[in-house]
């Protein structure tokens, strides 16, 4: 079975930069459509008794950040800025809509194996992105 469009849906570190070469490789491979996601994620904010939502401009502020950085690594790749997609919010709802909204039937996505009480702290979006996925995952083992 061949792809026509995978989304690569990562971090903006080397290990999204080490996802990102492994979907393009596939995308190349069999001719296929790539587009590139990053998600910020909601930031809550202590102030006190209460935790707040991140003001919309800090919000705002984070996505366009991402988008520059995104951009950035999806260039030094030779994927076109017309490729790069930022969501913001909960990152397996965003990786979903993205799917739908593109009309990508592969999702790629990094899995760093975590052990111990660091296990207990992390949430675990990669096994979201695959329970809520409504086409194929593949998931990219990182160091």
């Amino acid at each position: 079975m061949t792809y026509r469009h995978i989304l690569a849906a990562i971090s903006l570190d080397e290990q999204g930069a080490d996802v990102l070469r492994r979907a393009r490789a596939m995308a190349q491979q069999d001719a296929a459509k790539l587009s590139v996601l990053h998600v910020v994620e909601y930031i809550p904010l202590e102030t006190g008794e209460a935790l707040m939502a991140a003001p919309a401009d800090l919000s705002q502020q984070l996505v366009e950040q991402a988008r520059e950085q995104l951009t950035s690594l999806c260039a030094q790749q030779d994927v076109p800025e017309s490729s790069v997609h930022i969501g913001n919010g909960a990152v397996s709802r965003e990786v979903s809509r993205c799917v739908e909204e593109l009309g990508a039937d592969l999702i790629v996505v990094g899995h760093q194996p975590r052990r111990g009480f660091l296990a207990s702290l992390f949430n675990h979006t990669e096994q979201d992105v695959v329970q809520r996925a409504p086409c194929d995952v593949l998931v990219v083992a990182l160091p």
